[in-house]
């Protein structure tokens, strides 16, 4: 007994040196912290190649063979690309880390060398100065574009052709383009002369090396487009005239190259049905179907050069003066020319008019793409016709595979739209011309506006709670969910608009089949409505079931291979991979870490994918068809040398009686028995991120590992929303939160502080105005008085805030006018008096998402009302910091700020006394003389 009590006494004696071992983070060790930046497998699955960066070092490349452990270690390799025939693998290198951002700073481009290596024998090659490299899809030839020469970047720059077989390498200069085509057996380019004296356009056939040259001319040549399986090929050729502004372009098409191919042109000036005074624009798409039986390109009004200053008047006027000035009386003197007329400058004025379809902001933000707009058209080769798809009322169409159909939209008729958009949609046959309505007033703003099925056999869109197609052959319109007894309405949306759908997954092969999502799983649904099928039963454990993007190829799922499927526990917060295969679900991982970037072989059931938790840095992980699985590198060892927090998931019902949960992170120096400072992190849901790994930065604020490891406990608890009333919702919610955490007793409660970010900023803002429970706050760009804040311009985008108020995130089912009252009460400037929280602020003095005068809003206020207040507002920056030195110094702030209210830690100046303009200027003086 005595020998077990020694023993006992000398592991617990052990465990207590190595925990002692352990070292506390500081922000000195944060930059050697490693992260991937994603993975690729060759098509045999036979190799893996992922990226581990450093935050303030030098990225690697790692290349691993998982049947014969082989790895390679490449010092600033990134983006690695596999051959088709897996024997070789391209990629960029670099500069060392600290040379990149230095050039960065300097706006200077980073200089960039191909790496090659052959996969079978390791030899390594490095060709310096390129711009980009690609393979052909079989893998047999490489393509390396280098950078053009500065004195002469727009007449093109070198292409190195290599024959990865032999090595024999074509040099082919001026290139201004080039294209493989899928079929990997013909290489086109454009050659761009000095002064367009001699351009060409070539065809390389790999096969036979034999150049045919497809065109010449003084002209430009552009837009290098081969069909999907690369038995065509078109481009414009394009065409000045000296009374236009713009130019006008021919349309080039060769094929078909597996038979006798033609080349067939496209001139509007001979085709009766182009429309007079338009053009086809050069700078517009240009497609081929995959029959290249037609080609899409836009057309565009001419805009006619203004006359040139001195010039005679036209011949007929000159004559007419001519004849009136011989019958005068010649003997008379004339009186003097008037002194010419100082032409009048425009005025630099803005007009704002109330029926605007769009505002000014947002006019100005979109210039650029109205003034290039152009309509959508089609040639149809073989019968040399021609038709306009759309037109200034109708302007937008979409296209299935570049087919025989298309959609086409207008919300012309719905505009201004202070709320939903929506629009008008009509098919029309690209062959004919002929046009039919699809339907009127679908909304669009889902991002699930009318679109074509992979074959244009149907078109699909959500309507009223269902999901509907249109038959493009017999113009049948079908709800094909009405009949199926689930809700496919995401009812979870808290929105004050009409509710989104859960969602789609794509077609199946033929377009026989539609994937569509309800809360939890996933149907496949016959596109005429006459039966489904359910894949998935995730509704019995609340899993959510999503399809996995895994191949993004083809256009459609082929439902004879296995589908893969995204697991994700609501209430559990696990994450895995599933797959439907021959009818069958199976599930293949489901685990309480966050499991993600899932990624397959082209040709083989290999699988790579990540695995983390908050206390586990990710690792990359390969399987064969989950048959057992092996660790192919890891990242941050150095962390089991530190202090390290852990994460759990808190549940918590809100004031009106809904069970919500919260992601409680643990201080790393944690001790059973102890009471902690905890700082509450806010935006909307946010307990999914319990097992999200949170790497420390000096530039991140909010960062939870900077606070876990300084102590403190994070809580990111869970918020939902009753419509007109955002920020109640928030108190409903953050409150019984908080106080569900403080009753485990592990939280000092005079040491609790909230924080948040933008719509997190917010709420933080107006919570400390009905609760006592906050000792401290820090609110980055807040909205703080929501009657001014729904006036202004989301500058980032052009738009009115009304809309995002009465759409979106602000959940005002009207403008403030009819809900004055509403916008009042949730407004942190309304209730300001009842602050007792010290309120740190941040802004940006460009933000173009919150206005940064509501900051001054509220700065005002809290001054006025001599409560404490400080804000920080950053130079030229946007709605989140941008520039390393700022970034830096806002989350170094932030813990000064919750480090002296909630530690008791002596308060810097800037806290206590601010900092004087003059003073400010004499450091930026100072430095700039060091």
């Amino acid at each position: 007994m005595q020998r077990f009590y020694s023993l006992f006494l000398l592991l617990a004696v052990s465990l207590s040196v190595n925990a002692q071992q352990k070292k506390d983070l500081t922000p000195a060790d944060y930059a050697k912290w490693q992260y991937f930046t994603g993975s690729t497998l060759s098509e045999n699955g036979e190799w893996v190649a992922y990226t581990v960066a450093v935050q303030e070092d030098n990225d690697t490349l790692y290349l691993f063979n998982q049947l014969t452990n082989k790895r390679y270690a490449l010092e600033f390799g990134s983006a690695p690309a596999f051959s088709g025939d897996n024997q070789w693998v391209a990629y960029y290198i670099g500069v060392p880390f600290k040379e990149a951002e230095k050039l960065r700073d300097q706006k200077m481009p980073v200089p960039l060398k191909m790496g090659l290596l052959n996969l079978a024998t390791g030899k390594k090659e490095v060709i310096k100065d390129i711009s980009n490299f690609r393979f052909s899809r079989n893998g047999k030839f490489l393509a390396v574009t280098l950078n053009p020469p500065k004195e002469n970047k727009d007449k093109g720059t070198v292409v190195l052709l290599r024959n990865l077989a032999d090595s024999s390498t074509r040099t082919i200069g001026n290139v201004t383009a080039s294209e493989f085509n899928r079929k990997s057996d013909h290489f086109a380019y454009v050659l761009e002369s000095a002064n367009q004296a001699g351009n060409t356009v070539e065809l390389f056939n790999l096969q036979t090396n034999v150049i045919k040259v497809l065109a010449s001319d003084t002209c430009k040549f552009s837009k290098l487009t081969w069909s999907k399986e690369g038995n065509g090929l078109a481009f414009y050729k394009t065409i000045k005239n000296e009374d236009y502004e713009e130019e006008n372009a021919q349309v080039y098409v060769y094929a078909p190259l597996d038979k006798k191919p033609v080349l067939s042109v496209f001139d509007p000036a001979k085709q009766p049905a182009f429309p007079k005074g338009m053009r086809i624009n050069p700078t517009s798409a240009l497609r081929l179907t995959d029959d290249v039986t037609a080609a899409y390109f836009s057309i565009k009004n001419w805009t006619a050069k203004p006359p040139k200053k001195g010039t005679a008047k036209d011949s007929t006027s000159v004559k007419k003066d001519t004849t009136n000035i011989a019958k005068t009386d010649t003997t008379k003197k004339l009186p003097p020319a008037a002194a010419p007329k100082k032409e009048d400058k425009l005025a630099a004025v803005d007009i704002w008019h109330w029926k605007d379809a769009e505002i000014q902001p947002r006019q100005k933000l979109t210039y650029a793409m109205d003034k290039d707009f152009s309509l959508q058209s089609v040639w149809n080769i073989s019968a040399n016709s021609f038709f306009q798809l759309t037109s200034d009322s109708i302007p937008r169409a979409s296209l299935a595979n570049w087919q025989k159909f298309a959609v086409i939209t207008t919300d012309k008729k719905y505009k201004p739209a202070f709320k939903e958009d929506f629009g008008d949609f009509y098919l029309i046959d690209t062959r004919s011309g002929q046009k039919k309505l699809i339907g009127e007033k679908i909304i669009q703003s889902y991002g699930y506006s009318p679109m074509l099925s992979p074959d244009s056999k149907y078109v699909l869109y959500y309507k009223d709670k269902q999901w509907f197609t249109y038959n493009t052959t017999t113009g049948e319109n079908v709800s094909i969910t009405k009949n199926i007894p689930t809700i496919f309405e995401n009812f979870r949306d808290d929105h004050p608009a009409a509710k989104p759908p859960f969602g789609w997954g794509g077609w199946t092969k033929g377009d026989k089949e539609v994937y569509l999502y309800d809360e939890y799983d996933i149907y496949a649904v016959k596109p005429d409505g006459k039966g489904f099928r359910k894949l998935t039963d995730g509704t019995k454990e609340e899993i959510r079931h999503r399809i996995a993007r895994i191949d993004t190829e083809d256009p459609y799922w082929d439902d004879s291979k296995a589908l893969y499927i995204d697991l994700y526990g609501d209430k559990s917060k696990y994450f895995g991979v599933g797959k439907v295969e021959k009818g069958k679900f199976s599930r293949l991982v489901y685990e309480p870490n966050a499991v993600d970037q899932f990624n397959k072989a082209k040709e083989a059931d290999v699988f790579t994918f990540i695995r983390a938790d908050y206390n586990r840095s990710p690792e990359l992980y390969i399987t064969k068809n989950f048959q057992g699985e092996q660790k192919v590198a890891g990242t941050n060892p150095q962390q089991k040398d530190y202090n390290w927090g852990k994460s759990e998931l808190v549940s918590f019902t809100n004031k009106k009686g809904k069970k919500l949960q919260g992601a409680l992170f643990y201080p790393s120096d944690y001790q059973p028995g102890k009471q902690y400072p905890m700082v509450v992190y806010i935006y909307e849901e946010l307990a999914n991120t319990v097992h999200g790994y949170v790497m420390p930065s000096e530039r991140r604020a909010y960062n939870t590992t900077n606070f876990t490891s300084g102590g403190y406990f994070i809580f990111r608890p869970d918020i939902v929303y009753d419509i007109n009333d955002p920020g109640m919702s928030a108190v409903d919610c953050v409150v019984p939160a908080v106080e569900e955490v403080l009753k485990t007793g592990m939280i000092d409660k005079n040491k609790v502080g909230l924080m948040g970010h933008s719509w997190g900023a917010y709420q933080t803002s107006f919570i400390i105005t009905q609760t006592d429970l906050f000792k401290a706050a820090c609110a980055g760009a807040p909205l703080t008085n929501l009657i001014s804040m729904s006036l202004a311009i989301y500058w980032n985008s052009g738009i009115p805030d009304q809309k995002i108020f009465e759409t979106s995130q602000g959940r005002f089912d009207g403008p403030w006018y009819d809900r004055m009252q509403e916008h009042m009460r949730n407004s942190p400037i309304y209730a300001a008096q009842h602050i007792k929280a010290p309120l740190l602020v941040a802004f940006g003095d460009k933000d173009g998402a919150v206005d940064w005068h509501q900051g001054i809003e509220m700065y005002g206020t809290m001054r006025r009302m001599e409560k404490p207040h400080v804000m920080l507002v950053y130079a030229d920056e946007n709605h989140g910091l941008a520039k390393k030195e700022n970034q830096i110094d806002y989350q170094k702030r932030q813990r000064e700020w919750f480090d002296h209210y909630l530690l008791g830690k002596t308060a810097p100046k800037w806290i206590t006394e601010g900092v004087s303009y003059l003073d400010k200027m004499k450091e930026q003086e100072k430095e700039n003389k060091q």
